[in-house]
């Protein structure tokens, strides 16, 4: 712009930059309010410069425009007017650009903001969801428990399959007792349409899934490399420190169950086993009444009753079992004694009852079919008669 002006001014021989008031002034100052201080200073050199060549153009006096004072106070007051107008413009557009950083570090936290607020949101919904899962997994967990507070170990088994079967949708189920020797285990109960669970299980027959299990005696899934015949999970039943018992499922829905419902299943094999625990003390104390003085031998009318137990047990689950008696001699013989004998011959599971009118020993045996009635009744007999009873 400035070439353009001096152009003019030569070719048209005008002399403007001789005039105090002057364009080319004016234009410094715009250049100085547009562009700052150092554009605006730039522009009063260049014209200074085209002053001073002009001046010798026409063949003036240079040292006079250095030495006059009106030249000198035009000079200084375009030049502090530029100077301050370039002050002006740099103060007024660092203050714009501060303002634009604001404003852009406004943009940032508005938008981080909203991103926070956005997230919020969707963690008070996640949380709402987990309340209202615990909430359930409560009301679950109470309705669990009062189910299982139950007076008889067998009626607490048979509450266990019902929950696993209708809460848990396992199919399949049973039940199993492990011998102190922890070499066998006896079935208890089972839910099944099926026959898939044999009477008994010699772990030392059984596959590495069962062994693993009583390795850690935890609660055990089928793994890839088990046998396609295992169980899909095997739970412990504790009492009094022990693995007393094990609860054996065919089939469980994994993917349809949360991690909750895994949860609480686990929840439930440990009350399972706290449940038995108070319900045998519980019998304990009332089965003095019940059982012969000094033995572990039940009265009539108590052995009767665990009759009528195990016949529900073989019409809803189809366990079967069998009842024997046998006539003792007339020679009087301790039940202190008779019990050490027929003990050391017959399962954990067993039941002995005593009736004193007919002097009979009253065998129930759980979990044995009417096939084996005879085997068995030879076998109790020849040992009764080998030991003079």
């Amino acid at each position: 712009m400035f070439a353009l002006l001096i152009g003019i001014d030569l070719f048209f021989s005008l002399g403007t930059i001789q005039n105090e008031l002057n364009l080319f002034y004016v234009a410094a100052i715009l250049f100085a309010l547009r562009y700052g201080t150092i554009f605006g200073l730039i522009s009063f050199g260049i014209l200074l410069l085209y002053k001073v060549l002009y001046t010798g153009l026409i063949g003036g006096d240079i040292f006079l425009l250095f030495y006059d004072t009106n030249s000198l106070l035009t000079l200084f007051y375009y030049f502090a007017i530029t100077v301050i107008v370039g002050l002006f413009s740099t103060s007024f557009r660092e203050r714009y650009e501060i303002g634009q950083f604001r404003n852009e570090e406004l943009k940032d936290e508005n938008t981080y903001l909203k991103e926070t607020v956005d997230l919020l949101n969707t963690s008070q919904t996640t949380l709402r969801q987990k309340l209202l899962q615990s909430e359930y997994s409560l009301n679950q967990l109470y309705e669990l428990a009062v189910s299982l507070d139950l007076p008889h170990p067998e009626l607490i088994r048979s509450e266990t399959i019902r929950l696993l079967k209708k809460t848990f949708l396992a199919s399949d189920v049973a039940i199993y007792h492990v011998d102190r020797s922890q070499k066998s285990m006896r079935l208890l109960i089972r839910q099944t349409d099926k026959k898939e669970f044999p009477q008994t299980i010699f772990l030392d027959e059984a596959s590495s899934m069962f062994k693993r299990f009583f390795q850690v005696q935890e609660t055990t899934l089928r793994q890839l490399d088990d046998e396609n015949t295992d169980p899909m999970l095997l739970a412990p039943i504790i009492v009094d420190g022990t693995t007393r018992e094990v609860v054996v499922i065919k089939r469980l829905p994994l993917r349809k169950l949360t991690t909750d419902d895994l949860h609480v299943l686990n929840i439930l094999f440990s009350w399972i086993g706290t449940r038995i625990q108070n319900a045998e003390n519980l019998i304990r104390k009332e089965q003095h009444e019940k059982m012969h003085k000094g033995t572990s031998f039940y009265k009539k009318e108590a052995f009767t009753e665990l009759v009528a137990i195990q016949e529900q047990k073989k019409l809803h689950h189809g366990q079967p079992y069998i009842v024997l008696d046998y006539a003792l001699g007339y020679e009087p013989v301790s039940l202190e004694s008779i019990e050490a004998i027929v003990h050391s011959y017959l399962r954990e599971i067993d039941v002995v009852g005593y009736d004193p009118e007919e002097n009979k020993l009253l065998l129930l045996l759980p979990g044995t079919s009417e096939e084996h009635r005879q085997r068995i009744y030879d076998r109790i007999e020849g040992i009764l008669i080998q030991k003079g009873v």
